[in-house]
């Protein structure tokens, strides 16, 4: 049991059986992706220099900073974790995401025997505003509540990290104090908000100052990809996928076909003859293609004239990532463990090693008055997974009056009994009226049927407020018919139950990172 006024913190399996992040969890398969569990704990691992100095990362504090720098020489390695800058900081898997790597790191640390620094990597380059920009929390009353940004005009198509707050997203967040819990926690963190989202702010730095609040000083370290000297720093990396385009090309092909080979589809999809590879000129991110007019030999021209407009997708980001830094491990969700698990011909093709992969934790987090709801009513948290609304229609049906229920059920036999001797009859004798006799079977039926509907709808006023805390149950652990940590932001939780809440969430997902390493986490 958790501590009075605290949430349970109950684990979650991350893939679903059958998928590819569960098969490549549970059976470890190398064909796949290498794990974590499988780093050797002998010796500090080979050397590898990074390609970017520490000017370009943030750190949660100054104890970090030495360490960092001991890495970028090659000193030490990285374990990296990222997502988008969403608003807010998204669904709470993002802040599992950050909690993982760190716990990982530092297990690794003692393992390996080399400093071993958390990385978060803000995919500022991504282009999709209406997942960056919005963020779903749980009002005071429970109810699901979607802020949303406005795309900035002329954004539908830029890399998120080129926008910076203006005056409209200062009016959303403005709102917040009016729906988020009111507790002794809530004036922290909505300064929190109030300190990271200020207008004038890149949206990526927005981020990560309110990660790091969240988060406090963990010894992590961030990045924003679109900062200008990871930018100009990845520009060789980009001429490699340049200068060897068919063979780019194939490596995804046989990333594809080799998953496909063991029965699933793959996530990546090839889009014609573009590249992994984006260029953003002012207009907007585009794929990278052959044309007449842009040839590969043109592409690399304006490699060299403008790297900062060229960014990698979701296919040779991975590698990229790899390239720039020495990467020992990195922390997937379950999408990002399915398609990593087609990208391994295009790390060989770049020559970039792969890094060993390590589960998110993924977490349900049971408040004390969902738990009474569900004590209550005999439902487990998987029982609401479908939605509340059939777990009501069950409820309704086991609260109708039993003497109704069984009087109509044997309404019904009765009922149909005469009716089946009365068409026989008419049938025989008076063929004419059998519709006649169809319309009486029908009445009588809809007429059953409609008291029916009546004695619930009865019921149902009666269990109104039991009925009422099954949604708002429902609601709060599988929101819209999703798993709670992909669809509701932290913010209600952490206004809730502040900081303690975090500090529990670091301490149960160090257990689980200790279990998958040692071996024993199953799908993790």
């Amino acid at each position: 049991m958790s501590p009075a006024g605290n949430p349970e913190i109950l684990p979650r399996p991350l893939g679903v059986p059958g998928s590819i992040a569960h098969t490549v969890l549970d059976a470890g398969d190398v064909g796949f992706l290498p794990l974590a569990s499988d780093l050797a704990p002998t010796a500090p691992p080979s050397p590898r220099h990074s390609r970017l100095g520490p000017d370009a990362f943030g750190v949660s504090g100054p104890g970090v900073r030495a360490r960092l720098e001991s890495v970028l020489r090659g000193e030490g390695v990285f374990v990296t974790t990222g997502h988008q800058p969403v608003l807010l900081l998204g669904p709470i898997y993002v802040l599992y995401k950050a909690l993982t790597a760190i716990s990982l790191a530092a297990r690794l640390e003692e393992t390996l025997g080399a400093p071993v620094v958390p990385l978060f990597w803000i995919a500022s380059d991504d282009h999709d505003w209406d997942e960056v920009g919005s963020a779903t929390i749980l009002d005071r009353s429970d109810a699901l509540r979607t802020l949303a940004l406005p795309v900035p005009d002329g954004g539908e198509r830029r890399s998120v990290g080129s926008h910076v707050l203006d005056g409209s997203g200062m009016d959303i967040l403005g709102a917040l104090p009016e729906l988020v819990p009111d507790s002794e926690f809530t004036a922290h963190y909505l300064e929190l908000i109030r300190d990271a989202y200020v207008e004038g702010r890149p949206v990526s730095a927005a981020f990560a100052r309110f990660l790091a609040g969240v988060v406090g000083d963990r010894g992590y370290a961030w990045i924003d990809s679109a900062h200008p000297e990871l930018r100009r720093a990845a520009a060789p990396f980009h001429d490699r996928l340049l200068s060897d385009w068919d063979g780019i090309l194939e490596a995804e092909a046989a990333g594809a076909r080799a998953l496909q080979a063991k029965g699933f589809e793959a996530p990546i999809s090839r889009v014609g003859d573009a590249l992994p590879l984006f260029f953003d000129e002012g207009g907007g991110r585009h794929r990278v293609r052959r044309e007449e007019t842009a040839s590969p030999e043109r592409w690399r021209e304006r490699l060299e004239a403008a790297p900062e407009g060229f960014s990698p997708n979701v296919a040779s980001r991975p590698a990229l990532e790899s390239w720039l830094l020495p990467v020992a491990a990195t922390v997937l969700g379950p999408g990002e463990i399915a398609y990593w698990s087609q990208l391994g011909p295009l790390f060989g093709a770049l020559d970039v090693p792969v890094p060993s992969i390590h589960p998110r934790a993924a977490w349900m987090l049971v408040e004390a008055r969902t738990r009474r709801v569900l004590d209550r009513t005999g439902l487990s948290p998987q029982d609401l997974a479908a939605g509340a609304e059939p777990v009501v229609e069950r409820l309704t049906r086991e609260a109708r009056p039993e003497a109704v229920k069984r009087a109509l059920d044997r309404f019904r036999e009765d009922a149909g009994t005469g009716m089946a001797a009365i068409e026989e009859a008419v049938a025989e004798d008076v063929p004419g009226l059998r519709g006649a006799a169809g319309k009486m079977r029908k009445g009588i039926f809809d007429a059953a049927s409609e008291l029916g509907r009546q004695v619930d709808r009865a019921t149902r006023e009666r269990l109104d407020v039991r009925l009422g805390q099954v949604r708002r149950a429902g609601a709060n652990l599988f929101p819209r018919r999703r798993p709670q940590e992909r669809v509701l932001n932290p913010l209600s939780f952490l206004c809730r139950y502040g900081p303690g809440l975090v500090e529990r969430l670091a301490r149960e997902t160090d257990r689980r990172v200790a279990s998958f390493l040692a071996g024993r986490a199953g799908d993790g």
